[in-house]
């Protein structure tokens, strides 16, 4: 009782000082609802004009050929390793800039002249190159964290440059994609608009199951839809492999979580609105593109676009 009767003066002496009122728990809370129903929507609209950019690009250099493909495949590689440098707080070494951009280049052409397991040989090389050139400059930067960038860009290369050869690797890419920013896009919507149980809330607090779920199911979607136009039977194997590359681009994903949550970083950069940066981006596609194509090596060896349509039933 006389701690509500001091609750009261205290806000009658308040008033009479001029001091403006606290809002209540209400309007605090509605408020704060509509702050982020506004940064939802603006942020939408951002990813929304990036997309609409971004991917008729993309799609449209994957059909031309498989030059235009690695082009725009090696400009992401070395602006992905510019933020991996910027994360781990190198960006101010230029020698490891330009030793990891050489090496990116020479894994491109190793990736379009050789089959994919002789080009993971030399990524493995350019990864112990960029090691070397940072264990030289006796830096505070980690050498296995500057080996580790290039070894993610480089295999992210090879991954994706080995899918695009040959008749089917337009398809097979395509397949890739769809799936990645399939499982993306609706695991943000769906886990915004149902919420509920965190995914891993200790590296990555915004996801939830549902939206992993909701992120499969699209995955899973898209895959089918991708099988059909490729005019390949809807088979358990094509529905299963569509999973696994769901599954695999939500691990890309919440991996690179991990690494931003690691060095204490939000975005890996601001080149895309909306996005962040172009790691932020292509996490996912680069999961699934590994798992891709490496199954599709397994499968027919140094055709995976072609390995990997015949694991999904093509004849």
């Amino acid at each position: 009782m006389t701690s509500v009767r001091r609750s009261s003066s205290r806000r009658r002496d308040d008033l009479a000082a001029g001091v403006p009122r606290r809002p209540s728990s209400s309007v605090r809370a509605r408020v704060r609802a509509m702050r982020e129903r506004f940064v939802f929507n603006r942020e939408m609209r951002l990813r929304l004009m990036s997309a609409v950019v971004l991917v008729p690009l993309v799609l449209f250099s994957t059909w031309f050929g498989e030059y235009s493909f690695l082009f725009i495949v090696l400009l992401t590689a070395a602006l992905l390793l510019l933020e991996w440098l910027r994360m781990i707080g190198a960006s101010h070494l230029l020698h490891l800039h330009v030793v990891g951009w050489a090496m990116l280049a020479v894994i491109a052409l190793s990736a379009h002249a050789l089959p994919v397991w002789p080009s993971v040989a030399v990524v493995l090389g350019a990864a112990v190159v960029s090691g070397v050139a940072a264990w030289g400059d006796r830096s505070d930067i980690a050498v296995r964290w500057v080996a580790a960038g290039t070894l993610y860009s480089g295999l992210a290369m090879v991954s994706l440059i080995a899918l695009r050869k040959g008749d089917d690797g337009f398809g097979a890419v395509v397949f890739v994609f769809l799936i990645a920013w399939a499982s993306d896009t609706a695991a943000f919507f769906v886990g915004r608009k149902l919420g509920g149980p965190k995914l891993w809330p200790r590296v990555s607090p915004a996801k939830t199951w549902s939206g992993a779920i909701g992120g499969l199911v699209a995955g899973v979607a898209f895959g089918a839809a991708v099988a059909f136009w490729l005019s390949v039977p809807i088979t358990l194997a094509a529905l299963l492999l569509a999973a696994a590359v769901a599954i695999a681009a939500q691990l890309g994903d919440l991996a690179e979580s991990a690494a931003k949550r690691h060095f204490m970083v939000k975005d890996a950069g601001t080149i895309i609105p909306g996005h962040g940066g172009v790691m932020d981006r292509v996490d996912g596609v680069i999961a699934a593109a590994f798992l891709s194509a490496a199954l599709g090596a397994f499968m027919a060896g140094d055709a995976p676009a072609s390995g990997l349509l015949r694991f999904m039933g093509a004849q």
